[in-house]
Formats: C-alpha cells, structure tokens, sequence
C-alpha cells in the first residue's frame, strides 16, 4: 500500500534551516528586518522540500486575522499629486473611489488618509521621506492629472496599487475601468431603443487614459449594426476647443443620439437650442461626473476604491514593494443607471431623420 501523502510544513523548514518557524514563516514572507542571504537560503530549502502552503489552513488564518480586533490601525497612503490640494477630491468619482477605499480599509483593520503629494512645496524625495517617518508602506495613488506626468516616489520602499494604469508606471497592480465592456453596453441600450444615427464626444486627453478603448468599441458597435450607417465621425476635442466646435459638430452631422465624456456638450446644445431629450439623445460614460440624473454609466468607483485596498493588503501581506516585473490589473464592470436622456424613439422611424432644430 503507497504511504499516504505528508505534506511539508514550516517545521520541516525550520529544522533544515536551523531556525525557528516564526523566523521561517517572515522569511517566506519577504520580512525586511531579516537578511536577504536568509530569504534566500529558506526559500531554496522551501523549494528543495517540495513546500506549499496549506489552503484550508491559510485561509482560517486569514479568517482569524479579520475577526481579530487591532488596538493600532496600520495607515494606508491614498496620495493624489494634482496642482491643487483638493482639484481631484472634489470630484463626486473621486469621492467615492475615497468612500469606497476607506470603508474596505477599516473592514481589514488599517486607516485610510489622503495625502496631497505637493504639500508645502514637498519634493517626491522629500514626501518619500515623509511618508516613511509616518511608518506608511502601502499607498494606493489617485489618478495622476495627466495621463504621463511622472511621479518619482523612492517606489521599492512601498507596496503601490494605482487607481487607472499610469502611463509611465505601468507595473504596478492598477485598478481600472472597463471602458470597452462599458461602451458596448451603452449601445445596447441605444439600439434597443431604435437610435442608429449615433455620435461619440470624448475629451483626447480622457480618451489617452482610457486607452481609446471607447472608439474602438464605438467602430465596432457600428460595424454590428444590422443597417449601414451614414457614419458620424468622432469628435475628439483638446483642451483648446471650445462649445462651438461642439456646436458645429451637432449642426453638421445631426445625429439621433451623442455618447459623451466631455465637458461642453450641453452648453454647445443650449447655444445650438439644441434639446435633451427632445431633440437629441445624450447618453453619459460617467454619470457620477455629469450633469444630474443624465442615462448612463455608473462606474462602480466605490468598487474601485475598496478592490485597490484588498489588493494593496495582499501585497502588504506578501511584504511585496515596488514594481512588478509584469503589468497585472484589475478592470471594474461599470452599469447602467437610467435617467432622462435617453427615452426610446418611434419604430420605423427613417435612418437619416434628426430631432435636431434648423440652424438658425
């Protein structure tokens, strides 16, 4: 009869290494206060015994460690590094990517602060320092204000989620929307309410950090249309343009309904006497950060917070620091949220016809 099948444990470990199973345990976990030539000498002898953490026992552990109440709360960074303390904190996103992150961190035992990077004219060498007298070695960072502004924290002494993938730091875990998945849901939405005539609006520098996912999707939703479509072209707009090129846009292509992640367009319609619903469609990529009770999407960001906390607590936990060697993400699904701008428009109503008023 083959002998039954005996797990290698710590102990083992331990007796082959000479020392004792707690100092095992923080070697396997990257402890800083042990010797790198340690690390690595239990490692090799981990591997060399075939070591595997039980399952069952880590995650009894782990249930152990969240029913456990701490008297000192370890503080998570959520640092932002926009021109102005509040420019990213006062958006209703940015708030709830807050709610979300602080909510999930107390759950796990930490404390959540905001920490605006620029404080007192702080350099990010300077703020490193500051961050690490605090004792602070997990940092969630907020979107950057441009999409590849650079932000030279001394990175190997924190473990870092990013909220959205920078483009300069793209090896961190970042936590991100799922813009594509998102987009195709709007169109579902549009289609089975007899729009055809559709026209997407986005900001360049928001269409940067989303990777042009939306027009990607936009291209291919019209490629899926049962009827060829008199194409509407996108418009992206720079910070240099205005609501009349907005209004323009609308004059000239007359679509049914607009898909928008801009800043102008209702005040482009208005100057147009263009109206929503009434006469065009209007369908936001973020409700949260537009115009009240507008149809749309709802992006989940109190999701986003509270997922960039589980995964910067596993890396704390792994004691894993600065970039990774692979760039890992995880995408948040966003939902539909009905409002006003989008009701359903008559059945066999003619491709090219338009709700829009004469120019006048």
């Amino acid at each position: 009869m083959a002998r039954p099948f005996k797990r290698p444990t710590l102990k083992d470990i331990a007796q082959r290494a000479q020392l004792s199973i707690a100092a095992v345990s923080m070697a396997l976990k990257n402890h800083p206060s042990l010797p790198q030539t340690t690390i690595d000498r239990v490692k090799r002898i981990a591997t060399e015994l075939n070591y595997a953490p039980d399952p069952a026992l880590s995650a009894l552990a782990a249930h152990r460690n969240q029913l456990r109440v701490r008297s000192n709360f370890s503080v998570i960074g959520l640092i932002s590094n926009w021109s102005r303390p509040d420019d990213w904190s006062k958006l209703k996103s940015a708030q709830e990517v807050i709610e979300g992150a602080r909510n999930r961190a107390l759950e796990l035992g930490y404390s959540l602060q905001h920490f605006w990077a620029r404080v007192d004219g702080a350099s990010p060498e300077r703020f490193s320092k500051i961050l690490k007298a605090r004792g602070i070695r997990g940092l969630i960072l907020a979107p950057f204000e441009k999409f590849n502004d650079r932000f030279d924290l001394d990175w190997d002494d924190f473990s870092v989620v990013t909220i959205e993938k920078p483009a300069l730091y793209p090896y961190f875990h970042h936590v991100m929307q799922n813009q594509y998945s998102d987009y195709l849901l709007c169109w579902d939405k549009l289609k089975h309410r007899g729009y055809t005539r559709v026209g997407l609006v986005i900001r360049s520098d928001l269409a940067d950090r989303a990777s042009h996912q939306w027009e990607a999707a936009h291209s291919y939703a019209q490629s899926q249309m049962e009827r060829k479509l008199d194409s509407i072209p996108i418009l992206n707009l720079d910070k240099s343009d205005k609501a009349d090129t907005v209004r323009s846009w609308l004059h000239q292509y007359q679509p049914q309904a607009v898909i928008s992640r801009c800043d102008d367009f209702f005040e482009a319609a208005d100057a147009e006497g263009v109206r929503v619903p009434e006469d065009v469609g209007y369908v936001s990529l973020n409700v949260s950060d537009d115009r009240p009770d507008v149809s749309g999407i709802y992006q989940h960001r109190n999701a986003m917070g509270a997922t960039a906390v589980d995964v910067l607590n596993s890396l704390l936990q792994r004691n894993q620091r600065g970039e990774d060697t692979v760039s890992i993400g995880t995408q948040i699904d966003g939902s539909w949220r009905e409002g006003y701008s989008l009701p359903s428009i008559p059945a066999n109503t003619p491709l090219r016809h338009s709700r829009l008023p004469a120019h006048r």
